[in-house]
């Protein structure tokens, strides 16, 4: 049994049990390979404030001249459209110079601390830590994946910078779906520890979403694809549910090391 033994500064280690299948035999194996490969990177939600994504506008307009100024929720998915064309899907950074490629990590969390900001949540819906490359392992055929993950889980990232179907559905993006709509057929080696507990979907209203909006693309792709990959890969959990609360009531978190166990 393999377990993840997260040390934030300041705070007691944050443990993660893994379930033990065939998924999680391929994640380990990516995630140890990283952390021999290098140091992991933590952004805490906490930063992405409305006054810092102004900065990251500022960077944008000198540097691609993208005019990132309105920020209502309509328009940060609008704003999404921006990073998806500049970067290649499947390779997101491949053919994006060094001096960039930090700042359209940063321009890219920034709209997503917005769309999903809560001042009682300062933290975010998840922490997540992890590798800036495209080092991944094929995630096999047979996961299962949930629509109801819950405070605690331990999820697989998600591979691309895209949305998965339920990102798209819950976003109501549709625009440009064959190239926003990315399926989670990847194992990256991030972690990402979930920070709600999720509604269960109305799955008629779901797919009645999918075929008023894109019924070409569900037709090019096939329903069952896009059921198939609704949800969130588990692949363990937090162990003490305490320290993990404990944990989001840091003001600033910063990462010191990540540890993996096997017993």
């Amino acid at each position: 049994m393999y377990k993840i033994k997260i040390d934030f500064i300041g705070n007691s280690p944050l443990v993660c049990s893994l379930d033990k299948n065939i998924v999680t035999e391929k994640y380990i194996t990516i995630l140890e390979k990283n952390l021999k490969e290098g140091f992991p990177i933590f952004r805490d939600n906490a930063k992405y404030t409305e006054e810092y994504f102004i900065e990251i506008g500022q960077q944008l307009k000198e540097k691609l001249d993208w005019n990132w100024t309105d920020k209502s929720p309509k328009n940060l998915i609008n704003l999404h459209k921006d990073i998806e064309t500049i970067l290649e899907k499947s390779e997101s950074f491949k053919n994006i110079p060094g001096d960039l490629q930090n700042l359209l990590h940063e321009a890219h969390f920034s709209i997503h601390a917005l769309q999903y900001y809560d001042k009682e949540k300062p933290h975010g819906n998840f922490l997540q830590i992890e590798w800036f490359n495209d080092d991944y392992e094929d995630l096999p055929n047979d996961a299962t994946f949930t629509d109801q993950p819950v405070f605690g889980d331990l999820i697989l990232q998600n591979a691309y910078v895209g949305h998965p179907p339920i990102q798209c559905y819950q976003q109501d993006d549709f625009k440009n779906i064959d190239r926003t709509c990315a399926f989670p057929d990847r194992i990256k080696p991030g972690i990402k520890i979930n920070l709600s507990n999720v509604t269960a979907l109305n799955w008629e209203k779901y797919k009645n979403w999918w075929l008023e909006n894109c019924k070409d693309y569900v037709d090019n792709v096939g329903w069952d694809k896009i059921q198939y990959y609704t949800g969130w890969t588990k692949i363990g959990q937090v162990e003490d549910i305490n320290i993990l609360n404990k944990i989001l009531q840091t003001t600033e978190l910063e990462l010191k090391e990540v540890t993996v166990i096997k017993e």
